[in-house]
């Protein structure tokens, strides 16, 4: 399969790059930037430069693509966010004008609406910190992204929310649930595994599924 993947320079996107590649597709990885990815050189590697926000270079990035896996991200910050409903909106674009490849994974987050009750002391104080201050204005954003998407039924979209994102040295044996974690905590590398399983799975078209790891792994 053909995949372009998004956010390819960011700490997730790489890994979605390297499990796209060890499942066999070619990859499309676009960045911002012009400097190399830092991954070892791949005949099924291509980089491609392309800004989701102004919408330079998207629609080239994606024509010809089987499907889009979408590791758009930002870092929490106080400031207005539009990354992932602006970034979201020139790919959704982009693919209806291609008229092929309507694929489409996207990451969100497992705080984008309230969670289900996980743990006394973070429901009632750490939760709402995340969701209604340090992280507001992200998961507003994430919310217009989903939105967007819901109101999109001629794309074949699915969303990710993960739990907290941490580092890891491997995929593990994560599990996915429909809506919300029921875990805490997300390996980046589990992510990353579950988006691209999803190329091969129609189950959870126009769904949001929630990808949690067991423990972080080291």
């Amino acid at each position: 399969m053909d995949v372009t993947v998004l956010g390819a320079a960011g700490p997730t996107g790489l890994w979605v790059v390297r499990e796209a590649l060890r499942g066999g597709h070619e990859v499309r990885a676009v960045s911002r930037r012009d400097e190399p990815l830092p991954l070892p050189p791949h005949d099924r590697l291509t980089q491609v430069r392309a800004d989701a926000l102004s919408g330079e270079g998207i629609e080239e990035a994606v024509t010809g693509a089987d499907a889009v896996l979408s590791s758009l991200g930002v870092a929490y910050t106080r400031h207005e966010v539009t990354i992932f409903s602006r970034g979201t909106r020139t790919l959704v674009d982009a693919l209806r004008a291609t008229g092929r490849g309507r694929r489409l994974v996207a990451v969100s987050s497992g705080l984008t609406y309230p969670p289900p009750p996980l743990h006394p002391i973070a429901d009632r104080t750490i939760l709402p910190l995340l969701r209604h201050v340090i992280g507001r204005t992200l998961y507003a954003d994430m919310r217009r992204m989903e939105e967007l998407l819901r109101e999109s039924p001629d794309i074949a979209w699915t969303v990710m929310r993960p739990g907290r994102l941490v580092d890891a040295d491997a995929v593990s044996d994560y599990r996915v649930d429909i809506g919300a974690p029921s875990r805490g905590t997300t390996t980046r590398p589990d992510l990353a595994a579950a988006m691209v399983a999803e190329l091969g799975d129609d189950a959870h078209v126009h769904q949001a599924v929630a990808p949690t790891s067991d423990r972080p792994r080291r």
